[in-house]
């Protein structure tokens, strides 16, 4: 037979352990252990020490040495053996109430556990009925980083990492802004998340339905990502053989948290946005958010900075309006700046831009100032010439996009009517609450049209036409 190994121990010493094998019952000379000053050790248990009645303050000296204090010491006397099974039998006796007692004490914690996570449950159930009735919100945008008008480029063959501040669990899309990306490059790219454990989920790019309207590619999962709370990070790989333009956002102070790669700053994060949804919930294909129909296939995106295009005017504001509005190009911060007036809005012009067949148009705007109203903003398009400053240059307009907060981002869009070759720009902005309109900053960083197919004279001509 084998051994029976206890967690439970008596100690005995030496020249006594012969007599108490003969004095004790079988079942307690299996715990008797030979030790003349019993150590503490892991997973062990003493229950008594077995010494000579001269021996006693000698063992409690020696126990309360090694940290043993409260462990009994019972002096054993061959004279009278019955004591010595006695004492051992009620100490055991007394430990098995003890025992019995906590154990009740742990089921009624257990039960009152039990009905605390009951209440907290039917609770949880009651606020989850309330959300659904407001809309059953199954997928929800955890993270965004908007774009902030400024562009890398990863070269063919190039990847970046991108560490993400949100657990893997329920992710199961990442939108990125790349705003020249091709359907030809889109098929290139190679893209995946990798959790803390070093897991890899791949991440597939979508059918492009917004028909490079935005410039937002949707990298997506086949499921949403389930288990532990882990952290996670972005791995991006350009596949193809042409550079990749990839989409900016802000600047942060956590190095972690910034982009790393070939040609990334090192100071700012990739633009975009994380979308999560419950437990065998798919994100639901993307539509197109601005403009109608297929696009033809040789569209070409281009992404434009301001210090490239010609110098703004103003171009509409409110009649005698007694405050301070401006319409101008900021050099150092190379952004287009329109100042609203309390009045009513004022329109800036960029005039006569060669885009060659012009179908689509998005600017990336901010609030530049941290004490700044709530701003209003809007961009339209015309054939240029088009329109005279008395005409009703409202109406080219997309629109509105209203009430971002002082150092919010964001992106209006415009959709001519027809392609246009050569374009007058409107850049407009208000104030959304009547109040002063002091530091309105609305400036216009960086502009995303979507043209025919241009030549290199398109490009050369923009690059002349800029600020000198």
């Amino acid at each position: 037979m084998f051994p029976i190994i206890s967690p439970y121990s008596i100690s005995v010493d030496r020249a006594l352990d012969p007599l108490c094998r003969d004095l004790l019952p079988p079942a307690l000379v299996a715990l008797l252990t030979v030790s003349d000053v019993p150590a503490p050790q892991p997973g062990q248990v003493c229950l008594a020490v077995l010494v000579a009645p001269d021996a006693v303050a000698a063992a409690e000296a020696r126990l309360a040495e090694q940290g043993l204090v409260g462990v009994p010491v019972i002096a054993v006397d061959s004279g009278r053996p019955g004591e010595l099974a006695d004492r051992l039998s009620g100490l055991l006796v007394a430990r098995l109430h003890r025992v019995e007692r906590e154990a009740g004490d742990s089921r009624t914690a257990a039960a009152m556990l039990r009905r605390e996570n009951t209440a907290i449950v039917t609770r949880f159930r009651e606020i989850e009925g309330f959300l659904h009735s407001l809309g059953n919100p199954q997928i929800s945008r955890s993270l965004t980083w908007e774009p902030v008008g400024r562009v890398c480029i990863l070269p063919p063959q190039g990847s970046l990492l991108q560490h993400l501040p949100v657990s893997i669990v329920n992710i199961s899309a990442i939108d990125l802004w790349l705003p020249e990306v091709s359907r030809a490059q889109q098929a290139d790219l190679k893209a995946a998340l990798v959790d803390g454990a070093g897991r890899t989920h791949p991440l597939i790019v979508t059918q492009d339905d917004l028909k490079l309207g935005t410039g937002w590619v949707r990298l997506a999962m086949d499921a949403a990502v389930q288990g532990d709370a882990r952290d996670c990070a972005l791995t991006l790989k350009n596949g193809g053989t042409s550079a990749l333009v990839v989409g900016m956002g802000m600047r942060t102070p956590v190095t972690r948290f910034a982009a790393s790669g070939e040609g990334m700053p090192g100071d700012q994060v990739v633009a975009l946005r994380a979308w999560k949804a419950l437990a065998g919930v798919m994100l639901p294909e993307t539509g197109t958010a601005i403009g109608a129909g297929e696009m033809p296939r040789d569209m070409l995106p281009r992404f434009l900075s301001p210090s490239s295009l010609p110098r703004p005017e103003i171009f509409a504001m409110p009649h005698a309006a007694p405050d301070y509005i401006t319409g101008d190009f900021w050099e150092n911060e190379d952004a287009v700046i329109v100042h609203p007036s309390r009045s009513g809005p004022v329109c800036a012009i960029i005039r006569d831009v060669p885009l060659r067949g012009l179908r689509q148009l998005t600017a990336v705007v901010t609030v530049g100032h941290p004490r700044a109203p709530n701003l209003n903003f809007a961009i339209g398009v015309t054939p240029h010439g088009a329109l005279g400053r008395d005409g009703y240059w409202e109406g080219c307009l997309g629109p509105w996009l209203h009430a971002l907060p002082a150092r919010g981002w964001a992106q209006v869009h415009c959709v001519p009517q027809m392609p246009i070759d050569r374009a007058d720009i409107y850049l407009a902005a208000s104030l959304a609450q009547d109040l002063p309109n002091d530091l309105s900053w609305a400036l216009f960083r960086g502009f995303r049209v979507v043209t025919d197919a241009a030549g290199a004279e398109d490009r050369m001509a923009l690059h002349d036409a800029g600020p000198s």
